[in-house]
């Protein structure tokens, strides 16, 4: 009982700190966007970054993009 009294507390919390975050959506975009563009550089420049860095990297930005793209898919 305990437990899904604290779930819901958090899942409430969550939709209001999400609510919040909408609001600065439009500037959260292009700093993810600038720090995933100098990932990539510092990833890919003469003599830096391993494989490991690189597939993370990678990983990282499909899921941005769909973390970017979802907003608007889902009006």
């Amino acid at each position: 009982m305990l437990l899904t009294a604290a779930l819901g507390v958090l899942g409430v919390a969550s939709g209001a700190l999400a609510a919040r975050m909408a609001e600065l959506q439009i500037v959260l975009i292009p700093v993810s966007l600038a720090s995933l563009a100098l990932g990539h550089y510092f990833a890919y420049r003469q003599g830096a970054g391993g494989r490991r860095q690189r597939v993370m990297l990678w990983i990282a930005t499909p899921a941005s993009l769909a973390l970017w793209v979802a907003p608007w898919m889902l009006r």
